[in-house]
């Protein structure tokens, strides 16, 4: 084509190539949510970019304060990068919250989401808007946009996979589908070689509010402790049965809801009559815990002694628990708020465990709640076991059901100042298994005990004291020897029932010589050592000490009976 030809086509191509990079915006991926978005040029290369939130399934009846959540996906993205000036509208929440972001240089594949740069801290106007500017990186063709850190049902599906076949889990099990059909699953911990009987067991349910994500965060981090062998986790598992329900509602997550599931029913203000309640993710998890309680009359074998119920909240600034206020006269009919006091007692001893193990909740200031309308699960444990005649006293003698809500948060981090990361709430639910091992008067103990025989008189024995950080101090004593006879003192990693040879063959050998310290015995005829014990669960070492006079040619020997230390987790 001539020269001149194409100088006079390129007026119109230049519209055409320009337009090709016009940035598109969708929201059909799961747990995306906005309304109809538009994408407009401006000055010097820029885009402005507005995002409308939407209602929970599109529904304008539901309140404003329901509208809180927005996500989705920017493509077609100049391959130098783009300024997009962008206007969260219709917002039904006014917390300043820097956005997470998840790049992909591919076009399909996408990267861990995080916060975005702080340069583009949203500004609030007018109370519904939120507006920021977001500068794309070079050789970035999509991105996906969130207020918050997302978490879907894929990746809930691959987290239960990835934990499913570890020796602490018992079963992972469907308790109930949702709306749409979509399975509620329970996963339940144990330590299986230690029986049943007189395991106290912990429920925790995640997220019936299906875009409070920190949530998902805390579950995951407490199953990453518990499965981690720590002697705390260990001791843990040894003496309770968890059963998690890692996603209470997860047609909302899928669908991009902030607080409904797919009929839009609030499902956690559903508490009140659950035994009529006909929504779908009420009768699941209301049939689970009726199940592992049993009845006034009839109690389970263990019943649920901690529910804790996770959520998120808006305008608050660290993670916090509601604690249900303390009713001296709390009666079923006439006086029903609040909950009786050994409730609201065993609520702040709780609340006191989980700061004292947690920086991040020790932030937080508890918020009160009277329960007036007895909407929530917590109202439901209470009633209808706690404060019912015969559960905590003759015949049942049971323990009072610690129900309460934890909220996280959308903000600043436990330092206050940076912007909290999945992994902070990670860490939260990690120390929540902490502040379960202390609130439950869990202990690493760890004991000795003496077997065999003594050749003579020579005895050994222990003084166990526990260490700050864990672990026991073992102050071992040998007594009975001649005075200043030569000794050795034996650790091994089995015990024996070997008899010496000749001369020595009255004495036993009780433990494997794996390691050995010698001594000179007192003139009283005493020596003592320290043994440090690792707070590691199930060690054992075994123990003894000989000693030898010197003095006579036949080197006469004394060996001690065999002592056993042992951590009993």
């Amino acid at each position: 084509m001539p020269r001149a030809a194409v100088a006079r086509l390129a007026p119109w191509l230049l519209p055409v190539a320009a337009a090709a990079q016009t940035p598109t915006v969708t929201a059909n991926g799961e747990m995306m949510r906005l309304g109809t978005p538009t994408v407009v040029a401006g000055t010097g290369g820029a885009w402005t970019v507005t995002l409308p939130m939407a209602n929970d399934n599109g529904n304008a009846a539901l309140p404003t304060s329901f509208r809180r959540w927005w996500h989705c996906e920017i493509g077609n993205l100049p391959a130098a990068g783009a300024t997009l000036n962008i206007s969260v509208t219709n917002a039904g929440y006014t917390d300043i919250i820097l956005p997470t972001w998840s790049l992909s240089t591919d076009g399909v594949t996408f990267g861990a989401y995080t916060r975005v740069p702080t340069s583009a801290v949203p500004t609030l106007v007018a109370s519904t808007t939120h507006r920021f500017t977001l500068v794309t990186p070079p050789g970035v063709p999509r991105l996906r946009l969130a207020k918050y850190f997302p978490y879907t049902v894929t990746r809930k599906n691959a987290w239960l996979q990835s934990v499913a076949n570890h020796p602490r889990v018992r079963s992972v099990t469907t308790i109930g589908n949702s709306v749409q059909g979509r399975p509620i699953e329970l996963l339940t911990l144990t330590d299986g070689s230690v029986p049943d009987a007189g395991k106290k067991r912990v429920w925790i349910h995640s997220a019936v509010h299906p875009s409070e994500t920190p949530a998902y965060f805390f579950v995951e981090g407490l199953v990453a402790w518990l499965q981690g062998g720590s002697a705390e986790a260990e001791r843990l598992l040894d003496a309770t049965i968890f059963d998690i329900v890692p996603m209470a509602n997860p047609d909302g997550v899928v669908l991009g809801n902030y607080r409904t599931n797919a009929n839009s029913v609030n499902v956690e203000d559903q508490w009140s009559a659950p035994y009529t309640n006909a929504t779908a993710e009420v009768v699941a998890l209301r049939t689970a815990i009726e199940t592992r309680m049993g009845t006034v009359a009839a109690p389970a074998p263990n019943p649920i002694r901690v529910l804790l119920n996770l959520h998120a909240s808006h305008g608050v600034g660290a993670p916090f628990h509601f604690q249900h206020v303390a009713n001296p006269n709390w009666n079923p009919t006439t006086n029903n708020t609040g909950v009786i006091p050994l409730v609201n007692a065993d609520e702040g001893a709780w609340i006191a465990a989980f700061r004292a193990r947690s920086p991040f909740m020790n932030i937080g200031a508890t918020q009160s709640s009277s329960l007036t309308s007895r909407p929530f699960v917590e109202s439901m444990c209470h009633d209808r076991w706690t404060a019912v005649n015969g559960w905590l006293n003759a015949p049942g003698f049971r323990d009072p059901v610690m129900a309460i809500t934890w909220e996280g948060t959308y903000r600043r981090g436990p330092d206050g100042v940076t912007w909290d990361t999945e992994a902070d709430y990670r860490d939260v639910g990690m120390q929540a298994g902490l502040a379960l091992f202390d609130f439950l008067g869990l202990q690493l103990t760890a004991s000795a005990t003496p077997y065999g025989a003594s050749c003579a008189s020579l005895t050994l024995a222990a003084q166990l004291t526990p260490q700050l950080g864990g672990g026991y101090l073992a102050a071992l004593s040998i007594a009975g020897a001649l005075p200043s006879s030569l000794g050795v003192l034996a650790l091994g990693g089995q015990q024996l029932a070997v008899p010496l040879p000749t001369p020595w063959q009255t004495c036993t050998l009780l433990c494997s010589p794996d390691a050995t310290a010698s001594f000179v015995a007192s003139p009283t005829g005493t020596a003592s050592f320290g043994v440090q014990m690792p707070p590691l669960p199930g060690l054992r070492a075994w123990l003894q000490a000989f000693a030898i006079d010197w003095t006579q040619t036949t080197l006469s020997l004394d060996a001690s009976g065999g002592l056993r230390l042992q951590n009993d987790y």
